[in-house]
């Protein structure tokens, strides 16, 4: 059954309880180097969320058997409040990185614990979503002043 783009997210809102304000697929990366878990980035007035998308990638089911090993359901939203947020920072472009880089537009959230690292998102470089989060943040800063 083909569900469509809307009704997908009806129900996502429904499911979270939060009208969603921005989205984009991304990749995200726990480790240098890593090549990274595929999922929706989804910004809510609440929250950052990601949510993992099962699967395999079309060129290493080219080299599988065909039996799929992948999983039935998908694993539990990766949920950041945006109160926990204290930055998104974006790394600068090399020069050469338009020819040997990433096309995507890598984003670090780094949290109010003060997470050395933080989360590094790849996203679509066209997206909304930093520039709303970043405005959302902002906002929720002035409001705590």
């Amino acid at each position: 059954m083909e569900v469509s783009v809307e009704a997908f997210w009806e129900r996502f809102e429904q499911e979270t309880g939060e009208k969603v304000i921005a989205r984009t697929m991304c990749q995200r990366f726990s480790a240098p180097g890593d090549r990274g878990d595929w999922g929706l980035l989804v910004l809510s007035a609440a929250s950052l969320r990601f949510r993992q998308t099962p699967g395999e990638n079309w060129f290493a089911s080219l080299f599988k058997a065909s039996t799929l090993t992948t999983p039935a359901t998908a694993a539990e939203d990766m949920i950041i409040p945006l109160s926990m947020i204290e930055e998104v920072r974006r790394p600068p472009r090399r020069f050469l990185d338009f020819l040997f880089g990433s096309p995507f537009m890598e984003i670090t959230i780094v949290g109010a614990a003060g997470s050395a690292n933080g989360l590094r998102f790849g996203l679509d470089p066209k997206s909304e979503l930093p520039t709303r989060l970043n405005e959302l943040l902002a906002a929720g800063k002035q409001g705590s002043a």
